[in-house]
């Protein structure tokens, strides 16, 4: 009998539908990928600087997007045994998504990759193909319990920052307080007493409490005005004659008329506003906080949906018990029976068809089903091999093969670096051609590593789920809903058909050895010598990590982590990264000849966070994992809170090991770092930060700096790095704000991947603060932020929000309705605040050239720079030439 879907859960069909288009989108679009690299292996090359972007590119924005809807529908779907299959091909839609950002980096040698024409191609925006992060990620990292244990730890930390008489002798200042990331510590600090206590009042308390004040004074203000009116009409009134009645219906009608106008005008305003968001033209200033009501909606109604499978969850484990007690009673004896007469019929094959029996799989290859397979060696192909070793040794000695052996070797030695050569030669005459672009021999697409994988996962997928899909989800609720029995019996069947054939591989193991054995004695009872088959080496074990247990011991072990302060959970999320992409940098990086490399926008630094380091963490198996990146930009430009944005996102604790919270406060800060590590491993997701990191690597240390004692980290920071296993959910992130003045080399290897932040561009700067402004209601409409913005570039986003609260203060705030809100507020506070604006020249001498110098992207770079420079000589020749020719043709005409 079909099962019925639940009324609350009728929706899900449309995302079953969605699920099934989705697939066969993601079907459609890897016909047209692989056929696409079947004509490049074939010869097909892309001509022309801005078609190789743009095929690449839009198939980059079409995997992105089908990895969007992918996730929405593995989130959607509440059918138990269809969830694992989506997030197989998911991994792999990921595995060739950073495959293709991989290959458009190092095409327009760029590791800011841009799309624009296939976007327009395909209607899409940036914001489109901004591979989303899954709410599931951050709500089933951790476990409930170690959660409980962490709040727990932080509850006893408060406890006892309240007695510092019992406080570890390690303990400082800085745990009664939790710095921000881009507060710096003046001087070495000492611990309070009780009597030194410092009482920090929030923001949000004083603007409270000032608007309660100026709201009392209003109501004061009113209610003394109509005190003040009422003794005038008792004691002076009487004395005033009325207007005349035509004169008051006159005033009454201007009054009404003068307001209905006004009335008129603010509504046709109102529709012009909306209108302007709808097309697009100013930005919507409430997108932001709608944008996380629907984020938080969403997790919301996952968490139903969890719990709706939860419930299902159970009923189908204990439905799956009771099938495999079932099948384990009736089908046990006769799987293995049938395994054993199997085997016994391979074993016959070998012997009477080659004459000796076969060598017997290891289990680490799979045992015997190989033979299933069709991986393990036939009879034939081993006559064939024999009859090839035969004639190749026949006539020979030991000293004349181990002679051609050794030959053999040097020959595929030789053959090896003749190829190699050959390549070398075939990359520099292309090199030479790609500088003359009548001779450009054109772009050759690389071939995947992942269309097979893919090619795979939908075949299983359609194998498994393909008759079920064409059943119609209304009349067939276990589609959609709940599990289908058939399958759960299929899987049971496969799982004990595995466990009873490596029982018997086992027993047949003994056997196969007892039968060798009586050959043998066959053998010497004739005088024959038994040859036998070689056997083949063993495979090399798998190293299993050994299991990491939390005890008590641990947990005592990372108190003082907590009490000093290093341990925090940040709020933020990717989201809250205000800034846009920079939309010329698509022409300028395809310009032919003359391509250039702006810098980035925020919106580009927010995309680039998602790819590299929430994904990198390790979540998502598809994404490439990174242990460690780093973040280089210039002073207080919001790095610290791009790092508090990615481990809000990704749910997870922030350890904080700057040299002022650690270094210049333990007395052994190299076994607090490995504690630190440790610790992440416990509390995982984890990001482990470092603010300017360089300071662990300067020499000699400024006088400034050597109370720091920041180089006593150096040697155990890179252990503990490398370290990280590749399935522990910790990243270690750290800024870099001054790289000069010392050797760069051991710093930079200690990261995987190095992340530019741009610096304040124009676009970001009138997004941010249109946002910022038009979220206080009192501030006008049609505030001018344009200036502003124009007037702020270059200035950091830490100094920009320092003086945007300096000015946008509780009192000024209160004040907005009398006194409008002027830009020169702003100038005045940026004159008075001691920081100057960051030049471009600078900002591309002090970073970017750093950035390119210590970047793989650095030989690349070089080669594009001169085949630029030799194209735009031979364009400088033909344009010359055709000038010469048509006033030689003006010359005939004349």
């Amino acid at each position: 009998m079909p099962v019925p879907i639940p009324s609350n859960l009728t929706l899900y069909i449309e995302a079953h539908r969605k699920w099934v288009r989705v697939v066969q989108e993601t079907k459609a679009l890897m016909e047209k990928d692989k056929e696409l690299q079947t004509k490049a292996a074939k010869g097909l090359r892309l001509k022309e600087r801005r078609i190789p972007p743009e095929v690449l590119g839009g198939l980059y924005a079409k995997y992105c997007s089908l990895a969007n809807r992918m996730y929405q529908s593995y989130l959607d779907s509440v059918q138990l045994q269809r969830a694992p299959y989506i997030a197989d091909i998911i991994r792999v839609i990921m595995r060739r998504l950073y495959e293709l950002r991989k290959e458009l980096v190092l095409l327009i040698v760029n590791d800011y990759i841009y799309v624009d024409a296939a976007l327009m191609q395909q209607h899409f925006t940036p914001q489109d193909i901004e591979v989303v992060v899954p709410c599931h990620f951050a709500m089933e990292t951790r476990e409930d319990s170690i959660e409980a244990i962490l709040q727990e730890m932080w509850a006893e930390s408060i406890k006892r920052m309240a007695a510092p008489t019992l406080v570890h002798q390690s303990t400082s200042a800085l745990y009664n307080r939790q710095l921000s990331s881009e507060e710096a510590v003046a001087e070495v600090p000492t611990v309070p007493t009780k009597k030194e206590s410092i009482i920090v009042v929030p923001e949000e308390y004083i603007r409270a409490t000032i608007i309660q004040s100026h709201e009392r004074y209003r109501q004061y203000f009113m209610r003394d005005y109509a005190a003040k009116c009422m003794r005038r009409r008792m004691y002076f009134a009487k004395k005033v004659k009325p207007a005349p009645e035509f004169l008051r219906t006159a005033a009454a009608t201007l009054v009404q008329r003068v307001y209905r106008r006004f009335m008129e005008i603010k509504r046709q305003r109102m529709r012009d506003y909306r209108r302007d968001i709808l097309l697009g033209i100013i930005p919507d200033p409430w997108r932001e906080g709608r944008g996380h009501d629907l984020k938080e909606e969403s997790k919301k109604i996952y968490s139903l949906r969890r719990r709706t499978n939860e419930r299902t969850r159970q009923k189908y484990m204990e439905e799956l018990d009771r099938e495999n007690t079932r099948l384990i009673w009736l089908k046990r004896d006769l799987q293995i029976e049938d395994i054993t007469e199997h085997i016994r019929e391979w074993f016959k094959e070998w012997f009477y068809g080659y004459g000796f029996f076969p060598i017997y799989p290891y289990d680490a290859e799979g045992g015997t089903i190989l033979v299933i397979s069709e991986q393990y060696i036939t009879v034939e192909e081993k006559q064939e091999a024999d009859e090839k070793l035969r004639l190749a040794t026949k006539g020979k000695t030991k000293e004349m093969l181990r002679e051609e052996k050794k030959r053999a070797k040097f020959d595929a030695i030789e053959k090896a670096l003749a190829e190699k050569e050959r390549e070398k030669k075939m990359a520099e005459l292309e090199y030479k051609l790609r500088g003359n672009p009548l001779f450009d021999p054109g772009y050759k697409i690389k071939q995947s590593r992942n269309m097979e994988d893919l090619h795979k996962v939908l075949q299983r997928y359609h194998g498994c789920w393909s008759f079920y899909d064409s059943f119609s989800p209304e009349l067939d609720g276990e589609v959609v809903y709940g599990y289908i029995r058939a399958i759960m019996s299929e899987e049971l069947m496969n799982q004990l058909h595995l466990e009873c054939r490596r029982y018997v591989d086992e027993l047949m193991r003994l056997e196969l050895k007892l039968l060798v054995d009586t050959h043998k004695l066959e053998y010497k009872s004739m005088g024959w010598k038994y040859p036998g088959i070689k056997p083949k080496r063993p495979p090399s074990p798998v190293r299993v990590r050994q299991p990491f247990n939390v005890d008590f011991d641990k947990l005592d072990r990372f108190k003082y982590l907590f009490d000093l302060g290093l341990i925090s959970k940040p709020s933020g999320k990717i989201g809250d990264i205000i800034g846009d992409s920079n939309y010329v940098a698509y022409e300028c990086n395809i310009a032919d000849p003359n391509s250039s490399f702006p810098p980035p926008g925020y919106g580009d630094v927010r995309r680039r966070l998602v790819l590299s380091c929430v994904f990198g963490v390790g979540f998502e198996p598809g994404a490439a994992r990174n242990r460690a990146v780093l973040l280089l930009g210039p002073p207080r430009n919001g790095k610290s809170f791009l790092v508090d944005c990615v481990a809000g996102e990704m749910n997870a604790v922030k350890i904080d090991i700057s040299p002022e919270m650690v270094s210049a406060v333990v007395a052994r800060p190299a076994k607090t770092v490995q504690d630190v590590f440790l610790a992440a491993r416990v509390f995982q997701p984890c990001v482990v930060y470092m603010r300017n990191v360089e300071r662990v690597f300067v020499k000699p240390v400024p006088p400034d700096q050597k109370y720091l004692k920041a180089s006593r980290v150096k040697a155990v920071l890179a252990k503990c790095v490398k370290g990280i296993a590749a399935e522990d959910k910790i990243i270690f992130i750290a800024t870099c704000t001054t790289p000069y003045g010392f050797r760069p080399g051991p710093m930079v290897s200690i990261f995987d991947e190095m992340i530019l932040v741009p610096r304040t561009d124009y676009n970001s700067l009138q997004l941010f603060l249109y946002h910022r402004l038009q979220s206080i209601r009192s501030v006008e409409r049609d505030f001018c932020v344009q200036s502003l913005a124009k007037m702020l570039q270059g200035y950091g986003f830490g100094v920009i929000m320092e003086v945007f609260k300096q000015v946008m203060s509780a009192e000024r705030i209160v004040r907005l309705n009398i006194t409008p809100l002027s830009p020169m507020e702003f100038y005045d506070a940026m004159e008075n605040c001691g920081f100057e604006a960051l030049s471009i020249e600078d900002y591309r001498q002090q970073y970017e050239e750093f950035f390119i110098k210590h970047s793989y992207l650095k030989k690349p770079r070089a080669e594009l720079a001169d085949i630029n420079r030799r194209r735009a000589d031979v364009y400088e020749k033909l344009r010359k030439k055709a000038e010469k020719e048509k006033k030689e043709k003006e010359k005939k005409k004349e």
